[in-house]
């Protein structure tokens, strides 16, 4: 099999972007890591094409994986513009030099007009239904669309649902194990209750207007009656909170966050990254996700204050009566063993539906 995986522009769920307290790892690298090795291990030939932005690039080089950067990222809405074509055509002189049997890639936004100029199958993986002007350009060009059974929309034919969630690729228990020893670098033990904050930038095309946590002072001195508070934030924190920050690695992020007792925050990714690792989160965000509206509806697991709801003193006092509920352990984790048994391992699927469609062209 000949295939090609794009990382690509954007990831607008408020999760992917390397910051200054939050060193998380960009959600392209996370979701596909798990399926290009076994896609290596099966023999397949694995094109990487990348894109300078955030961690990407250290983090592939990390792994050991060989990519092709193709753009450096542009800022604003003409940069991205420019870039979308510069990249665009780097991905269709890819294609045609690597021969690709099948494209693929989260968001999908530079990879389906080239594809589909050379006649190559793009496989577009996505899960946010507020990114209007990039599932605009992608959707409609795209050969198939794969989403977690939760999406809001119907995209046609060419959609496919499953009974999961993205961030499953890369922390279903099958995957991923946390390792106790990445929270030295925070001093903390095992056992030690502390609270994951996470801020975002709001810098996204669909964050206009949008809003979360107004004071965060408040939610730091509420949330540390129980415990320690760690921030992960995209923008630069008052002096005065900068010892919140948390210090460790990028890719130990998720680690950290499968011993918190609770996230809190604007990431709608981190939420239901911390719902797969059996931590309850709250989401706090004048927009909201088809996916983490299921966490909550079907699970209990994650708590959403969203649009008219999207008040931090009622997500605060959820917190708290989290946070104080002495039947916690067993409630959680009834709650994250019952939403694990209803889901599939999506590397998996990832591997078998990029295969099936390299399968076919190859005919």
């Amino acid at each position: 099999m000949l295939l090609t995986l794009v990382s690509e522009a954007h990831d607008p769920n408020g999760g992917s972007f390397a910051n200054r307290g939050g060193h998380y790892a960009p959600r392209p690298f996370s979701f596909f890591k798990y399926a290009i090795a076994d896609w290596q291990k099966r023999g397949h030939d694995v094109l990487i094409l990348s894109r300078d932005k955030d961690l990407t690039l250290k983090l592939l080089d990390e792994a050991g994986l060989t990519h092709h950067c193709l753009t450096k990222v542009r800022k604003g809405m003409l940069g991205l513009g420019i870039e979308l074509v510069q990249h665009s055509t780097a991905v269709w002189r890819a294609l045609g030099k690597h021969r690709s049997q099948v494209v693929a890639a989260i968001g999908g936004t530079f990879i389906v007009h080239p594809a589909r100029l050379r006649g190559i199958p793009s496989l577009v993986f996505y899960d946010t239904e507020n990114a209007t002007l990039s599932n605009r350009i992608t959707y409609p060009a795209a050969t198939r669309i794969f989403t977690p059974r939760a999406y809001r929309d119907d995209l046609g034919e060419k959609h496919e649902r499953y009974n999961g969630y993205q961030e499953l690729a890369y922390l279903h228990p099958h995957r991923f194990t946390p390792d106790p020893s990445k929270l030295a670098i925070e001093g903390l033990n095992p056992g030690d209750p502390f609270t994951f904050v996470r801020l975002v930038a709001w810098g996204s095309h669909h964050d206009v207007h949008d809003f979360g946590v107004k004071n965060i002072h408040e939610v730091v001195r509420r949330l540390e009656r129980y415990g320690r508070v760690l921030i992960s934030s995209e923008s630069s924190l008052p002096d005065d909170l900068k010892q919140y920050e948390r210090k460790g690695r990028s890719s130990d992020v998720h680690h950290i966050m499968a011993y918190a007792r609770l996230l809190f925050g604007e990431s709608a990714t981190m939420a239901s990254e911390s719902a797969q690792l059996g931590v309850p989160a709250i989401f706090l965000s004048t927009s909201s996700r088809g996916y983490t509206d299921e966490e909550e509806r079907c699970y209990q697991m994650v708590f959403n204050f969203n649009g008219e709801r999207a008040i931090e003193g009622q997500a605060l006092d959820c917190a708290e009566s989290i946070l104080s509920d002495p039947a916690y352990e067993t409630t959680f984790r009834e709650r994250h063993q019952r939403m694990m048994d209803e889901q599939i391992d999506v590397s998996a699927f990832i591997v078998d539906q990029v295969e099936r469609y390299a399968v076919t062209q190859g005919k």
